[in-house]
């Protein structure tokens, strides 16, 4: 899945949104993390990450030194590693990824972990092949409780469909019956 023109521009945009939240993003290195759900093939997840990291360093200065953590999430365990975007861009960050889609993976556990763990990422990048992914969620409270106060405001979820925000996604956790991509 490489983005296209339009979802650079969309990616831009929201990544803008994003760094200039009031009491977000204020100078020096920024870091972030980009989650990447064990569900995407190996060929795709490379691909996608690779077109990211090109397209935030066109972006902005800020992007060519950041603090880049990468979260791993299977149905076995959530992992994070702190990575150069270099090692993201050119794949071989992924000699040992394994392509996994079996299992239940609650995303509110996702959440929670994000919240506890990568407070201090300014931006949050979930790339899921899931554009559904908000309506697996079985404990709403639990989801609730780790977008709010911050981590709506930081989080990005990038699927093959499209893109949203993690206000967004707490609009379908809200209304389950209401799709979340417009």
């Amino acid at each position: 899945m490489a983005l296209t023109q339009v979802q650079n521009l969309q990616l831009h945009n929201m990544i803008e949104r994003v760094l200039h939240v009031p009491g977000n993003y204020r100078g020096g290195i920024l870091e972030m993390a980009i989650v990447i759900d064990c569900a995407y093939e190996k060929e795709t997840i490379q691909a996608l990450c690779a077109d990211i990291i090109a397209s935030c360093k066109r972006q902005s200065e800020v992007f060519r030194n950041i603090r880049l953590n990468v979260v791993t999430w299977s149905a076995q365990a959530i992992r994070t590693e702190t990575v150069a975007a270099a090692h993201l861009q050119m794949g071989s960050y992924f000699r040992d990824y394994q392509e996994e889609d079996t299992g239940d993976k609650p995303l509110e556990l996702l959440l929670a972990y994000l919240k506890e763990f990568h407070a201090r990422s300014k931006l949050i990048m979930l790339l899921t092949p899931d554009p559904e992914i908000g309506r697996t969620i079985k404990d709403k409270e639990t989801a609730l409780s780790a977008l709010n106060p911050f981590l709506k405001q930081k989080l990005i979820l990038i699927t093959p469909e499209g893109m949203e925000t993690g206000s967004r996604l707490i609009k379908q956790i809200l209304v389950t019956d209401q799709p979340c991509h417009s």
